[in-house]
């Protein structure tokens, strides 16, 4: 239960204390008072209500959110691996009418050319592998869609990451980490000129922790803009998440530059 919950039974508390009090100084509440009594009763219980259903609603709202993630993942995930597959077909049609072409340049003593078109295919199949930022599939998947945005917004971008594969920790808060970050730096350098845009991004495992910090730059406008409608989100969605895992989220912003942290227990 939330610490703001809490202020609930200061209600009930304090009517108890009043009903103790008439009847130590043997007081009758009469007509009124038991009137008043038995509408703060009813109005206990519509609160008591009201924050149960509260509740209800915001761990639904986390499962949808746990959910999305998932499908979105999956997504990402499906959607590389097509685009993959496409272009090594495309490679394999080709195969053939390139190894004959290279049998032929070394038939006709043209080693040369047979070389320089052996090192073409070999750079041709080098670039249809899947991206390799870190060990972990998971984050893979996230910064290869994540990267597409930044190259289209021209940020120059930084990344160290040492993330391993088989943490114990659940994919889908994983997953909602970095996407959340990177969201947000997204959105903070969309609002500044092309040339401002960039962006730092490392990770690492320090104990039983993972740590992730993401720095890119920002306007103290956007850094000061509270939540707006539709957006705004991703804040709350990182705090909760670090604080499910045992972590802990911090933020902050100086000198041109928003940085947000990220620790969370994967052991």
């Amino acid at each position: 239960m939330k610490k703001e919950n809490y202020l609930f039974f200061v209600i009930p508390i304090s009517q108890l204390l009043m009903l103790l009090g008439s009847l130590t100084e043997k007081k009758a509440l009469g007509f009124w008072g038991w009137g008043g009594l038995l509408l703060s009763v009813a109005a206990d219980f519509l609160l008591l209500s009201i924050l149960l259903w509260s509740s209800r609603r915001e761990k639904l709202e986390q499962e949808f959110r746990e959910l999305s993630y998932l499908q979105k993942t999956e997504r990402m995930r499906n959607g590389m691996l097509e685009e993959k597959q496409k272009e090594i077909l495309a490679l394999r049609s080709s195969f053939e009418k390139r190894l004959k072409a290279i049998q032929g340049k070394l038939e006709e003593g043209e080693s040369e050319a047979a070389v320089r078109e052996m090192e073409l295919f070999q750079a041709d199949l080098e670039e249809v592998s899947p991206p390799a930022y870190c060990q972990n599939a998971v984050v893979n998947a996230v910064l290869a869609e994540k990267d597409k945005e930044l190259q289209k917004l021209h940020v120059q971008a930084v990344m160290e990451l040492l993330v391993p594969r088989g943490l114990k920790i659940n994919p889908l808060y994983l997953c909602s980490i970095f996407s959340n970050l990177l969201d947000n730096a997204l959105e903070a350098l969309a609002e500044l000129p092309e040339a401002e845009r960039r962006l730092e991004l490392d990770a690492g495992i320090k104990g039983v922790y993972l740590f992730v910090r993401i720095r890119n730059t920002a306007s103290l406008s956007h850094a000061m803009r509270k939540r707006r409608k539709g957006r705004g989100y991703g804040t709350q969605i990182l705090r909760e998440t670090a604080e499910a895992c045992g972590g802990s989220y911090q933020a902050g912003y100086e000198k041109g530059w928003y940085t947000a942290a990220v620790m969370v227990k994967v052991e």
